[in-house]
């Protein structure tokens, strides 16, 4: 049910009768539109969303193999107000195009984000000067997100790299092959992205001493593989980011913490978590073997 309108939410036949459980206000909008595009993988994509005193968390699944999530800090706002744990789906390309409604750049149009609870939909009012737009997007009785168990296999290593060198390094290897090949060690080349194809092999190193790196903790070389396809999901946070966080655990499970203010005082961070190729891990280590 997406009703958007130029004309205050009680002149829209919204139902408002409830009162609102969770409510949430902030002058920019488009902070909270940045923040959420960066995990809109596909047209209509659902998302599971958790409100809690702590802020709003988005979720987005790709297969069994991508998991992404938002996290909107409640101090991101300048009022909010939660009552009780709430969770729901939504349409997170419908909720974008509410958001986007005013198709401006100013960083100045007014959100009012409520919610009044189960099977109620989720309600945004926008100002932008005199005009309000109101709109609802239906929400649904979606299941958890599935549990990567990132939390039962210890991390193995860690490297905090400033976005702008990785991003540059991540677009040249997308040219060269299908898959990443991340390779950490705590001697050099330290951190080492390649890629390998029918253009023949790109290697880009992060010296641990470079600039670009922040810090660096590995414990022992490890070795993993990643489809481009998935890595290509983190660009569009990446371009918003001043940093990132790249953490291995010992499944090979890579969890890429992107930090971002996007005109902000408040640090708020995307996280992506991408299952390991094994299949293609596999099929290199038997042809080794044989």
């Amino acid at each position: 049910c997406f009703q958007p309108a130029n004309q205050p939410m009680s002149s829209q036949g919204l139902d408002l009768s409830q009162t609102p459980s969770v409510v949430a206000r902030t002058d920019n909008a488009k902070a909270i539109s940045n923040m959420l595009s960066s995990i809109h993988l596909k047209k209509d994509i659902e998302a599971f969303c958790v409100m809690d005193r702590n802020g709003f968390r988005f979720t987005v699944q790709k297969s069994n193999v991508l998991q992404a999530h938002v996290y909107l800090k409640r101090e991101l706002f300048g009022f909010f107000d939660c009552e009780a744990k709430q969770q729901f789906g939504v349409n997170l390309t419908l909720l974008l195009e509410c958001l986007n409604i005013f198709n401006t750049s100013s960083n100045f149009v007014a959100l009012q984000i409520s919610y009044a609870g189960h099977g109620r939909p989720l309600l945004l009012e926008m100002a932008d000067g005199g005009v309000v737009s109101s709109s609802g997007v239906s929400t649904t009785d979606n299941d958890d997100p599935i549990d990567f168990c990132w939390q039962e296999n210890p991390v193995v290593n860690r490297a905090i790299i400033q976005s702008t060198p990785l991003r540059e390094a991540l677009t040249e290897l997308d040219w060269w092959g299908n898959s990443l090949n991340l390779f950490m060690s705590p001697n050099a080349p330290h951190l080492q992205l390649t890629s390998k194809g029918q253009n023949g092999t790109c290697e880009i190193h992060f010296p641990s001493s470079c600039e670009a790196i922040d810090e660096f903790l590995c414990r022992e070389d490890m070795s993993t593989h990643y489809r481009f396809t998935l890595v290509q999901c983190v660009f569009k946070a990446l371009g918003l980011s001043e940093k990132v966080c790249i953490r291995v655990n010992t499944a090979g499970m890579l969890s890429v913490q992107l930090m971002i203010r996007d005109d902000s005082p408040i640090t708020t961070f995307v996280e992506f978590l991408i299952c390991a190729n094994v299949v293609e891990e596999d099929m290199q280590a038997s042809g080794q073997q044989g």
